[in-house]
């Protein structure tokens, strides 16, 4: 899941959660994008392109308006990240129209190389010269996706990865941002008055008004000690705001997980309750990323080494966690920072490319190759030292995830 009305956020988002200080120029050059983009693809002049994507990258120039092209040397890896394939329920952020979806994974069988997660972390850990190569990751574990997205991984061959939330599997219960997004749709009345960094009002005079407050709470909530989160979610929901039928039967259940792992999905671990990792106190770390481990271990049956941070940012993630999950078994750890992984990329800050509700099939295989192109400000960092892990390990997992 991920905040949008955010400074971290902002300009990155499309639908009713936007600052409205990204204001007209934020508008006009998502116009522009996406006239490139059409006249990219429709043209042909994005294989074109394509062609530079795993030999070289554009770089920026220190006195120069322009980027520069050069030799890139060594392969990329791009990790997709998704949330729901669907657009009725919750999540109320992601509305992918399942045929979109299906068009989108078409597109990147016929002109990537796609492989597992487990695959890709043995290749990036081995320095494996191969063409740019894609992973397929779910957060969360929405329902639909069993129901849409499933079929179509099947029918194109594509071995994904869903991180699941522990606590989830165990109640059926919707995450607390999808209740808090509930709650403010149904809420009664032209005002909420709340609570935050001090007392707030939000006018809920339309769907878009709702959504936008919806989105200010959650980014804040995300902002302070997890304890406190939870103290103020209990609050919230005390006076009987959330429609429970609204966030009732929108999860996955333990039989859905283990036909769609028969049939080739993996998973992996999202914490127990989807707090922001850096908000956690030490002594939490047990229950969000060791024990969800094991319980979603119990009901696979089958272990589960990787791992994804909840929201996903810089400010999201913290040395200590990640320290806590080398020493507990195991192997990547996802975040949602953008970009391409490059060899020895660190496998517990790999980066992924979040896929939105845009239905433009241009557009997505426009991002796609500047995602591989591009030079990011925030590139993906080498490590000395993914030892915790080790190679024999990675590459006995990589093969069970090929069967």
């Amino acid at each position: 899941m991920r905040p949008r009305a955010t400074s971290e956020s902002a300009g990155t988002s499309n639908g009713a959660g936007r600052p409205a200080a990204a204001g007209l120029s934020a508008g006009f050059k998502e116009k522009c994008r996406c006239a490139l983009a059409n006249c990219l693809y429709h043209t042909g002049l994005l294989r074109v392109a394509r062609r530079f994507e795993g030999t070289h990258q554009l770089c920026s120039v220190s006195g120069s308006r322009w980027p520069r092209l050069r030799r890139f040397p060594g392969p990329k890896f791009g990790i997709l990240c998704y949330h729901r394939v669907g657009t009725e329920g919750v999540p109320l952020y992601s509305r992918l129209e399942p045929a979109v979806f299906e068009a989108q994974m078409r597109y990147i069988r016929e002109h990537y190389r796609v492989v597992s997660l487990g695959q890709l972390c043995l290749e990036l850990q081995e320095a494996r010269s191969v063409e740019p190569t894609l992973a397929v990751t779910f957060d969360d574990g929405y329902r639909d996706l069993h129901t849409y997205a499933y079929p179509v991984l099947q029918k194109y061959r594509i071995p994904a990865t869903i991180y699941l939330i522990a606590r989830c599997m165990e109640t059926g219960e919707a995450p607390w941002y999808d209740r808090i997004f509930a709650a403010l749709q149904a809420a009664p009345g032209p005002i909420l008055e709340v609570e935050l960094d001090g007392p707030r009002s939000f006018a809920l005079s339309s769907l878009g008004s709702r959504s936008a407050a919806a989105w200010e709470i959650i980014c804040y909530l995300r902002t302070i000690p997890d304890v406190q989160r939870q103290d103020w979610c209990a609050a919230f929901e005390k006076p009987g705001l959330v429609p429970e039928k609204e966030v009732s039967g929108r999860m996955l259940d333990w039989q859905q997980v283990q036909e769609m792992q028969r049939g080739g999905v993996h998973f992996g671990a999202h914490t127990m309750t989807h707090p922001a990792v850096s908000r956690l106190e030490p002594a939490a770390f047990a229950e969000e990323m060791a024990n969800s481990k094991q319980i979603l271990e119990s009901g696979l049956g089958a272990p589960v080494v990787d791992f994804a941070y909840p929201f996903g940012k810089d400010s999201d993630r913290s040395g200590l966690a990640e320290t806590f999950l080398r020493g507990n078994g195991y192997r990547s750890a996802a975040t949602t920072v953008d970009g391409y992984n490059a060899a020895r990329t660190n496998l517990f800050k790999l980066h992924r490319r979040q896929i939105g509700d845009d239905r433009s099939v241009a557009n997505f295989a426009f991002d796609l190759a500047r995602m591989f192109i591009e030079s990011e400000s925030d590139s993906p960092s080498a490590t000395v030292n993914n030892s915790a892990y080790s190679s024999e390990a990675a590459r006995a997992q990589a093969n069970q995830s090929s069967r």
